[in-house]
């Protein structure tokens, strides 16, 4: 089944995680220190169009149902009860959930450079050729679902400091680690510690700019702080990130009025713009016609 990122059921806007879960309904933390953290997922409904962008390196553990998730290059990996999901930091996916069979349930892991850091030096063991940042599937533990299951009977009651949330995933790490013979677990990290650095900030916006994003998400997105991003950003593009996403809004939305048959509103609304006529004013002044002159002359 072909896929693209730009979903029909997807609304455009981008789910940041771990960060996005505190706020997403059937998302429930069960402990978390910065983006290092565990949570678990429980949807009833249907969940199709989902877009996400991983900040930190994931592995998801499903109890119930399946979900299927699609690379930006149309790859599909589908997840049923047992199997664990590694996904990279830095990866934009979407998924799907059909309630057909009954709910989903799930368990996220997200791992911070300090827990990693510390399974490596824990586990050294010489890496060999790390794989590419897609999602992969894992073989896991037979201890997983035991590790799992213990979750809500011991913490769900507990507010886990950062000394324990750093224990507890160390702790899930090394579990994995007696069961794989292959090597998976411990190259995908590797990997994942060879890719912490700051992304670059063209890349970023370049592929995100359309998205219904705070400066504070593409930010995040970028792996800098909000002033960094906009002393980097300033630097790179000798304006501020709100006066670059405002001319890149506009000249996609004078793509479309050009190229396209779509109503004003629908590309005032596809650029951001809730207020069609806020989106004709704004356009005016960077193209010195309205978008209905602009189609009269082409005509």
């Amino acid at each position: 089944m072909g896929h693209q990122m730009s979903a029909p059921d997807s609304n455009g806007e981008i789910l940041l995680i771990p960060e996005g879960l505190h706020k997403f309904a059937g998302a429930r933390t069960v402990m978390t220190s910065g983006r290092a953290g565990i949570f678990h997922k429980l949807l009833h409904q249907n969940a199709f169009g989902t877009e996400f962008f991983s900040n930190a390196p994931c592995l998801a553990y499903v109890l119930r149902g399946s979900e299927t998730f699609f690379d930006a290059d149309g790859e599909e990996t589908t997840v049923y009860p047992g199997d664990t999901l590694l996904v990279p930091r830095h990866h934009h996916m979407i998924s799907d959930f059909s309630s057909a069979d009954g709910p989903l349930e799930a368990y996220l892991f997200f791992f911070s450079d300090a827990v990693i850091g510390e399974y490596l030096s824990a586990t050294a063991k010489g890496a060999t050729a790390a794989p590419d940042s897609k999602t992969a599937l894992f073989a896991g533990s037979p201890s997983l679902r035991g590790y799992v299951d213990a979750l809500p009977r011991v913490y769900d009651d507990l507010i886990a400091p950062p000394t324990l949330v750093k224990a507890k995933l160390l702790e899930l790490l090394l579990l994995l680690h007696l069961h794989d013979g292959d090597g998976q677990l411990y190259n995908f990290l590797v990997h994942e510690n060879t890719n912490r650095a700051r992304r670059n900030i063209k890349q970023v916006m370049r592929a995100h700019a359309l998205a219904d994003l705070s400066i504070a998400d593409y930010a995040t997105l970028s792996g800098r702080s909000v002033s960094a991003f906009q002393r980097d950003f300033k630097r790179e593009f000798g304006e501020t990130p709100s006066v670059w996403l405002r001319r890149a809004r506009l000249e996609h939305a004078d793509d479309k009025v050009v190229n396209s048959q779509d109503t004003i509103a629908d590309i005032a609304l596809a650029a951001g713009f809730s207020d069609t006529s806020h989106f004709i004013k704004a356009y005016k002044s960077l193209f010195n016609e309205t978008p209905k002159q602009r189609r009269l002359h082409l005509a």
